[in-house]
């Protein structure tokens, strides 16, 4: 079942910024003071972006995120 609250945080938070964030960030400033495990966090993610909400880019470089995150940005899709 999906975490309408965590859903409408991470689409703010993407709405706000005004550009791509890179995942492990994102969780950092999301989940910081809250209870939410990182996978949790990932499948948020994913299902935010099969629902049309979201879009990632993939990054193409040497820097290794903690698992489960992966060196992506996602960005809201208006």
């Amino acid at each position: 079942m999906p975490n309408a609250q965590l859903h409408a945080d991470i689409l703010d938070h993407l709405r706000s910024s005004g550009e791509p964030v890179r995942e492990a960030y994102l969780y950092e400033r999301i989940c910081a003071d809250l209870t939410v495990e990182p996978q949790t966090f990932v499948d948020a993610l994913v299902r935010l972006e099969v629902e049309g909400h979201l879009h990632v880019d993939p990054v193409h470089d040497e820097v290794r995120d903690p698992a489960p995150f992966q060196p992506r940005f996602w960005r809201i899709v208006d």
